[in-house]
């Protein structure tokens, strides 16, 4: 898939398979937090030249993953097929997720790409409200055709200025010197996406528990402000299924709260990056590149082993609630617990290679952000009144406590219903003050995993 002068899509054969194939090997491969632009200048020659794989693979990534949302949304304009039109909304669903992980990773180091997240995050939100849509029987309305329409161009001009560093690139250039061109045309679209001077339509739908972490208040973290060098020690208790090297210090953050970022040589020739934030030293997020391999280990067992290694880190109270596989690799969301309550907003994500059972990453944003003390008012509503509530045709298969954020950074205790109907699995969201359900998620399969909807 390329461009014409014009910017529009060209077709070509064998591209897009070569450009799936490419982000599925990319998305594996990125080190999210090795790329780092805010350093210090005497540090920059030798940083360029590690960090640029990751950075060429990361561009590369996100330029497909918008070219792909930007075809599938143009496509929807024209098909009525109900099950082509649901295939493409999740499709672009993928999509908006892969982007808003590459727009993260290059937005370290002075790069503000919030915008653009949040456009990105706001697409892919809407494409999953409208898949539902047409899951339950319903049909696209003119004004979801509009907005699809006007997402489309909004898309299509956001992926064109991305494209003046793939320009600097294919004329021999470097990638990180090229990015800097991420302060013209594309910061300024994405900017306009959001503030209004770009019209787009409105969305409105927010995502399951997908409120950004823009203008939001720290809580979770804790401690003495701690120094960038001397942390050896605690880079490889975390990293404590590899042998460690060599640590290097590659430069601070601020980005809501400041952190320290370390770029890590291990043993076997692997680099691993850690992030820690300056207070406290709570981990924010490390990664590393590792080889998808056969699993051998089930989602159970590998669910444990994310257990287990939350818990060695000294963060307590934690509960795998949500797994999901993808290419070997094991996804757990893991939430803080407390009296069998389930605290959604106070999340980890672990990722755990089925093969060997090793942690290969570890994300902690809406932990830091969100993990307090609270206190929580008892329930109006019985578990036995919930269970004794008309969900259809659902076959209930258990019933908890969870809090759970909702629009407006507030947050609600309800009781959480799983069940399955129809061969599909749903979580019903019941409020425990009134009874009333304010949230259902459908659980879909597809190529890439589970999918909440």
């Amino acid at each position: 898939m390329l461009r014409d002068a014009s910017g529009r899509l060209v077709m070509t054969k064998g591209w897009k398979t070569f450009f799936i194939i490419m982000a599925i090997a990319m998305l594996v491969a990125i080190t999210l937090l090795s790329i780092f632009l805010g350093i210090a200048k005497s540090n920059e020659g030798k940083w360029k030249t590690n960090t640029e794989y990751n950075y060429e693979n990361a561009y590369y990534t996100l330029t497909d993953s918008l070219l792909n949302m930007e075809n599938n949304l143009s496509k929807l304009r024209v098909t009525r097929s109900e099950n082509l039109v649901n295939e493409m909304l999740i499709d672009v669903a993928m999509n908006s997720q892969t982007a808003v992980a590459n727009l993260t990773t290059l937005s370290y180091g002075g790069y503000d790409l919030s915008n653009a997240i949040k456009y990105c995050n706001q697409v892919g939100d809407y494409s999953k409200y409208l898949a539902q849509k047409i899951s339950a029987g319903g049909e696209l309305s003119e004004e979801d055709r509009n907005t699809l329409d006007g997402l489309y161009q909004s898309t299509f001009k956001l992926g064109k200025s991305l494209g003046q560093v793939k320009e600097s690139l294919v004329a021999g250039g470097k990638i990180v010197d090229g990015l800097g061109k991420l302060n013209g045309d594309f910061v300024s679209i994405a900017e306009g996406l959001v503030d209004g001077s770009i019209e787009y339509p409105s969305l409105i739908y927010d995502g399951a528990f997908s409120d950004s972490l823009t203008d939001r208040e720290v809580k979770g973290l804790s401690g003495e402000d701690i120094t960038s060098d001397k942390q050896e020690d605690r880079i490889k208790k975390i990293l404590s299924d590899y042998d460690v090297s060599s640590v290097n210090f590659i430069g601070e953050n601020s980005n809501g709260f400041d952190s320290y970022l370390y770029q890590v040589n291990l043993a076997g020739g692997q680099i691993a990056s850690v992030q820690l934030a300056k207070k406290g030293g709570a981990i924010v997020m490390w990664d590393t590149s590792f080889d998808a391999k056969e699993p051998t280990l089930t989602v159970e067992e590998g669910t444990l082993l994310a257990e287990q290694y939350i818990a060695k880190q000294g963060i307590e109270n934690m509960k795998g609630v949500y797994a999901t596989v993808s290419d070997g690799i094991l996804y757990v969301n893991m939430c803080y617990t407390e009296n069998d309550i389930i605290y959604y907003p106070d999340m980890i994500k672990v990722k755990v290679s089925l093969d060997d059972g090793k942690i290969v990453g570890f994300e902690g944003l809406n932990y830091i952000h969100n993990h307090t003390q609270r206190t929580l008012k008892s329930p109006s509503v019985t578990e036995g009144e919930v269970s004794n509530m008309d969900f259809g045709g659902l076959s209930v298969k258990s019933i908890r406590l969870a809090l759970i954020p909702i629009t407006g950074g507030k947050e609600i205790l309800t009781y959480e219903v799983f069940g399955n109907m129809d061969n599909y699995n749903f979580y019903i969201f019941v409020d425990a003050e009134t009874g009333k359900e304010v949230k259902v998620m459908q659980v879909i399969d597809s190529d890439e995993g589970e999918l909440l909807m």
